[in-house]
């Protein structure tokens, strides 16, 4: 795994399509003509939100509204109209698609509901809107509602006629539930991570930098500290909380985890040391590094094994990394100081 800071746009989970310029006719009036048709055979009952969704199954929840939370945090899957998947959470789907990775990461993943490039679309937002934590809504989605204006941000009007007027795309059915919903995915995350390391390492360290935290495994040979034109030579392996190997330095450990690779070089990496922490790269290339990972350094010494807990804003943030680090998802790194000079 790459473990230089990438930070792509983020796509929410849908269709991507485009819109049609504004004309006498509408884009998807044959489209809506078509899929109108379509409900009254299959779901004649079914009743439709606000922009026109229309809902096929719901399982209301216990849970508070969502009101105008800007997260949400929700496992979800697409189907199209013949029932064939597209995307979804969950592992057993995936493995009949021949999708399923033993490193993928399949579990609720966090949708951010504000106005930004990175927004949901449409009609999944219009789906939501009504839901409650712990319910789940199994909804058609006209295509019209989940297009974008070429750019990933999604097309916003204020009515139902404006959208099939304006846009067209692909028909989807969405089955969402929602697990949580908050406003501050800062503070939601710290706090989640903060119950993680007290249930499951009680001893671990924190620190200034806020949501890192550092658990010795091996004492060090010395208590010096590196100065800041030293040469390190370690073992790394990342995981997620779950206990998943993503990426290592130990050929043992990949292919103990599947990760195996022919192509790729094992052993100790050089970690090129730097007055900040931020400023810490990996090799002769000097590839920069998570800033979780690199702090690390500035807190160990000669000989040492420790591991680094840390959240997403010290990882990938909320863009992730593939599709074995979702985003908002915090880390752990397992390291061992072979060497120094």
């Amino acid at each position: 795994m790459n473990m230089k800071k990438i930070i792509p746009i983020l796509l929410s989970a849908a269709v991507l399509a485009s819109c049609a310029r504004q004309g006498t006719v509408g884009a998807s009036d044959d489209a809506k003509i078509y899929l109108d048709a379509w409900i009254q055979q299959n779901y004649p009952d079914a009743p439709q939100t606000s922009l026109g969704a229309f809902i096929i199954e719901d399982t209301p929840g216990i849970g508070s509204l969502l009101g105008d939370k800007q997260y949400v945090r929700v496992e979800y899957t697409t189907q199209d109209l013949k029932g064939n998947y597209g995307n979804s959470t969950f592992a057993q789907i995936n493995r009949q698609l021949d999708s399923y990775t033993t490193h993928g990461y399949y579990g609720p993943v966090v949708w951010f509901r504000g106005e930004s490039l990175d927004n949901l679309r449409a009609g999944v937002e219009d789906v939501l809107s009504t839901m409650r934590i712990g319910g789940t809504r199994k909804a058609v989605i006209p295509g019209w509602l989940l297009s974008t204006q070429g750019t990933g941000y999604a097309s916003r009007y204020s009515t139902a006629e404006e959208y099939v007027k304006n846009c067209s795309g692909t028909n989807l059915i969405y089955t969402i539930r929602v697990e949580d919903a908050f406003d501050d995915i800062e503070a939601w995350e710290k706090d989640s991570l903060a119950r993680y390391i007290t249930l499951n390492c009680p001893t671990a360290q924190t620190d200034s930098l806020d949501g890192w935290y550092y658990i010795r495994t091996a004492e060090p040979s010395s208590t010096e500290t590196f100065p800041d034109d030293t040469t390190i030579y370690c073992n790394y392996t990342l995981r997620r909380l779950d206990g998943t190997v993503l990426d290592t330095s130990i050929e043992k450990v990949a292919k103990d985890n599947g990760l195996y690779s022919s192509s790729k070089s094992y052993g100790p990496v050089t970690i090129n040391m730097a007055e900040s922490y931020t400023g810490i790269t990996m090799g002769s290339d000097e590839t920069d590094v998570v800033d979780g990972f690199a702090y690390a350094f500035k807190h160990m010494h000669p000989h040492e094994s420790g591991s680094a807990i840390f959240w997403s804003g010290l990882g990938y943030s909320y863009s992730g990394q593939g599709s074995d680090i979702p985003g908002y998802c915090p880390l752990r790194f397992d390291i061992d100081i072979v060497d120094s000079e």
